[in-house]
């Protein structure tokens, strides 16, 4: 008996040494058929590079840069990865090559547990992509964003209102206007106040998605066999499915709201509005109509309220350009009245601090990435096909040769000479950042016997950045025209700066900490008019 089992493991032990030398040959000869990887920091056996992620990974992946270069690899478990660092890489990769690197990896927590393949930004091509991304793009195109900014303009006052009369800390008042920015926009929902349970609730909902698509943060995104695991058996499984069940019936419970709402008069126009109405023909059903709005209420309240708060704390660190801003502002409606939409949607300052807030701290340090779909090489180095391209922002914004001094608030950056004039900065889009995403979703149908038959739609890098960026612009133009924006003093009067390194880590989001600062209405004028405002939009 003993002999038998030595038998066994003799010939297991000769089988997995067998294993192991076919694996190296297949290795070496695979060099030798292809150009070099790109370099990239050393790994561990089996595991590669997966156990150098943790928090702050945009930070680790930019100190990499600086030893490897703009462009280099990793390695999750087996799952190539390559991160894109310069605006130059990242668009001759996701934008000259889109019909390669278009394609989205496998998000099996966020997507295939948490969110049932709904979330837009992060589903694969197919029938259901392609139906909510046409129906998403209709509701939330420039001209349908217009629809929305009587709306923004309103919410508008109730933070100035707030941010008078409730003294505190500031990112809870942020965090509620741009709640409340976007409930307006998607479900034409009433005002709400502090800590309302629906949008604690979407709050937490946000918080899960954004955690389960940072890579490392699941096992089971770098080892998909996990996935086999019986569901009685991985607790990850059973609450994953079972938020996703609660997710989807507050989504479902608030399309039943504007229902009711839109026959009763209490509902006006609004994004949900427009995809219940059967004129439009989006070819959604109930439970995807549910969780697109949904999608798009929790990713802009997030964006919208970040972006904010990261405006607040340059204001707070250059006071030359809150009053270069103030005067602009005043320039256009005199100093007697709030400036309105129409009037500050052009302003060149205006627009390039917007800008220089979203590259100076984007919210998304880390874009969602890209899978290539082909082998493929670039600069002299092989990208083998289902790798996972990552294009770390961080770097690219606080690229010295393109943007000197990165480190500094500086909005002139965007401006020419003249003042009024943009700069266009190469592979941006325009932006002059790319906060908003990057690439054009080219994407590959299944192979057939002739190879792959590329099937692909354009669509826009972040769908909602028009009305983001509507609301961006129309709230730092108020706020900056009725207070006056400073450092917070100790008890010794000395000013105290708040870091801006200091960030909230919240998986592919990031904020500022929580920080104080005085903020003032520049006079007794301009608090009468915020409460007269306030008074008539209540």
């Amino acid at each position: 008996m003993q002999g038998l089992i030595d038998d066994r493991l003799h010939r297991y032990a000769l089988a997995g040494v067998g294993i192991l030398v076919t694996w190296l040959l297949y290795r070496t000869i695979l060099r030798k058929q292809h150009p070099p990887l790109f370099p990239g920091p050393k790994g561990l056996p089996f595991i590669g590079n997966a156990h150098q992620l943790g928090k702050n990974q945009w930070l680790q992946y930019t100190e990499w840069h600086r030893k490897f270069g703009p462009v280099y690899s990793l390695n999750f478990a087996g799952q190539p990865v390559v991160v894109v660092g310069t605006a130059k890489a990242a668009a001759d990769l996701m934008e000259r090559r889109s019909a390669i690197y278009s394609d989205r990896p496998r998000f099996i927590m966020a997507t295939e547990i948490l969110t049932g393949g709904m979330n837009l930004a992060f589903a694969r091509y197919g029938d259901r992509w392609k139906r909510m991304r046409r129906a998403a793009h209709e509701a939330l195109s420039i001209k349908a964003a217009e629809n929305y900014t009587n709306l923004q303009e309103k919410e508008t006052i109730h933070l100035l209102h707030g941010l008078l009369h409730e003294k505190g800390r500031i990112d809870p008042q942020l965090r509620r206007t741009a709640a409340a920015t976007v409930l307006s926009v998607v479900y034409s929902y009433p005002p709400i106040k502090m800590n309302d349970p629906l949008v604690n609730k979407v709050e937490h909902y946000v918080e899960r998605m954004l955690k389960a698509a940072l890579p490392g943060n699941y096992l089971v995104d770098i080892f998909p066999w996990m996935m086999h695991i019986p569901t009685q058996l991985a607790r990850w499984k059973r609450e994953g499915y079972a938020w996703f069940k609660k997710d989807t019936d507050m989504f479902l419970g608030l399309v039943e709201d504007v229902k009711a709402g839109l026959e009763d008069g209490s509902r006006s126009n609004c994004f949900l509005a427009r995809l219940l109405d059967p004129s439009n023909a989006c070819e959604l059903n109930k439970v995807e109509i549910a969780w697109l709005a949904g999608m798009m209420f929790g990713a802009g309240a997030e964006a919208i309220s970040a972006t904010l708060s990261f405006f607040m704390l340059a204001m707070v660190l250059y006071p030359r350009v809150q009053e270069k801003l103030r005067a602009e502002i005043e320039g256009v409606t005199g100093g007697e009245r709030f400036p309105t939409f129409n009037e500050v949607k052009d302003l060149p300052y205006l627009n390039a601090v917007i800008k220089e807030t979203l590259r100076w701290r984007p919210m998304g340090p880390l874009a969602v990435p890209h899978r290539s779909i082909q082998d493929d090489v670039y600069e002299g180095h092989f990208i083998p096909a289902g790798t996972l391209i990552f294009p770390n922002v961080w770097a690219i914004h606080h690229d010295e040769n393109v943007y000197p001094n990165p480190d500094e608030f500086k909005p002139e950056r965007h401006l020419k000479g003249d003042g009024v004039s943009s700069v266009s900065f190469p592979n941006t889009k325009d932006h002059g950042h790319l906060t908003y995403g990057l690439g054009r979703r080219y994407v590959a149908s299944l192979p057939s016997l002739h190879g792959y038959v590329m099937m692909w739609q354009f669509i826009r890098s972040c769908i909602g950045y028009t009305v983001a960026n509507n609301s961006l612009k129309l709230n730092a133009a108020r706020i900056v025209f009725a207070f006056n924006i400073n450092p917070a003093v100790d008890a010794q009067g000395r000013k105290i700066f708040p870091d801006p390194n200091d960030l909230l880590d919240e998986g592919l989001a990031v904020r500022p900490m929580p920080f104080d600062c005085l903020i003032a209405p520049r006079s007794k004028r301009h608090a009468e008019m915020i409460d007269a405002a306030f008074a008539q939009s209540s």
